[in-house]
């Protein structure tokens, strides 16, 4: 049964007001590698023939662009929505085929996370809290090629820190030292926005050095940034990113715990989204143009196929938005916008580990390290009886080599490498699957990242509508980051629709 508009808007505004008084008190490249029973990718079967046109369309089946289907089809609208991945959920992506199942990017979701609750709620999941809060075992660092444990590193002749960092481990450098006297603390999850905090759009590593840091602890902290470094990373980007994870840190769930996971795995939410809806979504469909003609918009798939509808949502990546056509043109600050805003560099290298190799040097199994895999990762065994299992985790400028190279070749390059640095991991890695959201032409990115000084002129430009197209997605979020970010940006989108419809 449908509710009313009416009711309807006020329901979500009360829901809004509540998330709202909360806030201001991480796309696999071998998408086929996943068997039948992986049900983020089951086949969609249309319910009926595609209709001449629909009161909306949205473009995307990520958490933004669900969220926004699922709300304007509760306000009474006939919604289709069009995915250009064979599967659902974006960046909320499990990994079934991978021991232990681990989350490809959307992992943890926050005790703040209202929405995103909310809807796991309504789709009838659970959530859990892992045995181990970190997905990762504990780190052997390898720094300038020597290991040192993390009990030798406060001593240690490499630790660059003196004073009162100087017990942090090098894992910890970017989040507690870029949090440290952050300017953003105390403030509205908004405050990102506001014309005083302008003077921090500038290169992360010109603001470390204004607090005195020295150049080796700012390159270990270059080491994990998931932007194209830190003087291409504005420190308004980063001041904002820890002040939204201490912000979300302080809540807490009933059982004490500040994050959580969906039971079974967080692609399920997406899944049950989709299933909810009257109109079933539609996969392969990569969205190339939209044309707007007497308040209607036509939209153009990469198969030839056409739909049409009186207003749009449009959760497309912004990095991935230079490669699609409207008419009329985007113009201004938003075509600008477009051309020159990025998204977080990553890839991922997923192995079997067919004996233990850490058995063999008696080193810790898991590596931090200053080299070209910068993390090398064994991951906890949610199965006892299951096989174990790694990945190979290369953030920023260092992942940029393996667009040119084939993922048997990533496979191949990460383990000569690990064998030189760690000679009993030689013949005992099998290859599973390379995951990468910037190799996934859909995705071409973790997340949204700023640039020096773009806060300042696109920060206050992501949202404004164009035409009958309205745009969502994390990097039009305001108050919230990540799997929130996405429900708040497809809610706000949805409510544009919905008070003028």
């Amino acid at each position: 049964m449908k509710t009313t508009r009416r009711k309807f808007v006020k329901n979500v505004a009360g829901a809004a007001a509540a998330v709202g008084a909360l806030g201001l008190a991480n796309c696999a490249t071998k998408e086929g590698n996943k068997d039948e029973k992986d049900t983020a990718l089951l086949p969609v079967q249309p319910k009926g023939p595609a209709k001449e046109k629909y009161d909306a369309i949205v473009v995307g089946a990520g958490l933004s662009g669900l969220q926004a289907a699922v709300l304007l089809e509760e306000a009474g609208l006939d919604v289709l929505v069009l995915e250009g991945r064979k599967r659902l959920g974006g960046r909320v992506y499990t990994l079934d085929n991978i021991p232990g199942k681990p989350e490809a990017a959307g992992e943890w979701i926050g005790a703040n996370y209202a929405r995103m609750i909310s809807m796991v709620d309504k789709m009838g999941l659970e959530l859990f809290t892992p045995e181990m809060n970190n997905n990762n075992r504990p780190w052997m660092y390898h720094i300038k090629g020597e290991y040192i444990t993390a009990e030798d590193w406060h001593d240690h002749p490499l630790n660059p820190i003196q004073g009162e960092f100087k017990n942090l481990l090098p894992s910890q450098f970017l989040s507690k030292i870029s949090n440290h006297e952050n300017p953003l603390k105390d403030q509205p999850l908004d405050a990102w926005l506001k014309p005083e905090f302008q003077k921090y759009d500038i290169p992360h590593d010109q603001y470390l050095r204004s607090k005195g840091l020295n150049e080796e602890t700012i390159r270990l902290m270059n080491v994990t940034i998931h932007s194209g470094g830190m003087h291409r990373t504005s420190a308004l980007n980063e001041l904002r990113r820890y002040h939204v994870n201490e912000f979300n840190s302080k809540l807490k769930f009933e059982d004490g715990h500040s994050y959580k996971m969906i039971k079974g795995g967080n692609s399920q939410l997406p899944q049950l989204m989709a299933e909810s809806l009257n109109n079933e979504v539609q996969l392969s469909k990569t969205v190339v143009a939209f044309r707007e003609k007497n308040n209607v918009t036509e939209i153009t798939c990469s198969d030839n196929t056409t739909y049409k509808a009186d207003h749009v949502i449009c959760s497309i990546p912004i990095s991935v938005l230079k490669n699609v056509t409207f008419e009329p043109l985007i113009k201004g600050i938003a075509s600008e916008a477009i051309d020159q805003i990025g998204y977080g560099l990553s890839i991922q290298a997923h192995f079997q580990v067919l004996e233990p190799y850490w058995e063999k040097d008696g080193l810790a199994p898991s590596i931090w390290s200053d080299g070209e895999l910068e993390r090398i990762a064994v991951r906890p065994k949610r199965d006892k009886n299951g096989p174990e299992a790694l990945v190979v985790f290369i953030n920023g400028p260092e992942s940029l080599k393996f667009r040119l190279m084939p993922d048997e070749q990533v496979f191949a390059y990460c383990q000569r490498k690990l064998a030189e640095m760690r000679p009993s991991t030689k013949g005992l890695l099998k290859p599973l699957l390379i995951q990468s959201c910037e190799r996934d032409i859909h995705g071409a990115g973790d997340w949204v990242y700023w640039q020096p000084g773009q806060v300042t002129k696109f920060g206050n430009h992501m949202r404004p509508r164009h035409g009958n197209i309205h745009f969502c997605g994390e990097h039009t979020a305001i108050m919230e980051r990540g799997m929130e970010g996405a429900f708040e940006s497809g809610e706000r989108a949805a409510l544009e629709i919905i008070m003028e419809a």
